[in-house]
């Protein structure tokens, strides 16, 4: 369920949850909107910053890392068979800048905060808490994951060595995975009932997030940058 939030020291998690999505739907249009490969790559020395200032360097070495694999092979395709560096750059450039942003949002954005801002807008629980609960799937999956490993290392499976030895392994980690997800949903679910989450009555946040006015302003800013770039793409 859904626990109590102390905010953290970076500026991305005192920020209002929408400030944070608006932020992630501006950068999803400018990644593509923005002329290549000059645009998306100077989108993403700007998310890199903004990780850097926000202080979640975990998110940003995590997309790094996964990002790499990417680069490899795009620049060996386009580079090799294409002969077109700029247009491997420019499709890099766009993918890495929305995948940083996604982290970023999923390391700064707590799942509690994004429930109540619903919330207070007037938006039903059950819908507030389902839009949460997406945002939040691939942390769980992850952690659950990791926790499996270490419960099956510590029964003796071993996941290195041979390619047969770690499909043999990938069994283990599957079921319980699945299974556990599953008996999460059903747990959740009565949680959800218990809680009066099916009724139509408007809930009250007891302590919504702080929403200023320079953070709406930056909100409008952020998404009318975004639309104009597009505009002015598609009448150039």
């Amino acid at each position: 369920m859904i626990v109590g939030y102390s905010p953290g020291q970076g500026l991305l998690h005192r920020a209002h949850p929408f400030t944070t999505l608006a932020l992630a739907a501006a950068v999803a249009i400018l990644a593509f909107a923005l002329p290549g490969p000059v645009g998306p790559v100077a989108l993403v020395v700007a998310l890199v910053l903004l990780a850097l200032i926000a202080r979640v360097p975990r998110a940003l070495v995590t997309a790094m890392v996964m990002a790499i694999p990417f680069w490899f092979f795009l620049l060996l395709i386009y580079a090799v068979f294409d002969d077109a560096v700029a247009r491997a750059v420019t499709l890099g450039a766009r993918v890495t800048a929305i995948l940083v942003t996604f982290l970023i949002v999923l390391a700064s954005l707590h799942p509690a905060r994004l429930v109540d801002a619903l919330l207070a807008r007037g938006i039903p629980f059950s819908a507030a808490y389902l839009f949460s609960a997406t945002i939040q799937a691939v942390p769980r999956l992850r952690d659950r994951a990791r926790a499996i490993l270490d419960a099956q290392r510590c029964r003796g499976l071993r996941v290195r060595g041979s390619l047969w030895r770690r499909i043999a392994a990938v069994v283990p980690l599957a079921v319980p995975l699945v299974l556990g997800a599953l008996a999460e949903v059903d747990e959740r679910t009565l949680a959800l009932e218990a809680r009066g989450a099916g009724s139509a009555k408007r809930r009250t946040p007891l302590d919504p997030p702080r929403d200023t006015m320079s953070q709406r302003l930056l909100r409008w800013t952020l998404i009318a940058a975004a639309i104009t770039v597009v505009l002015v793409r598609i009448l150039a």
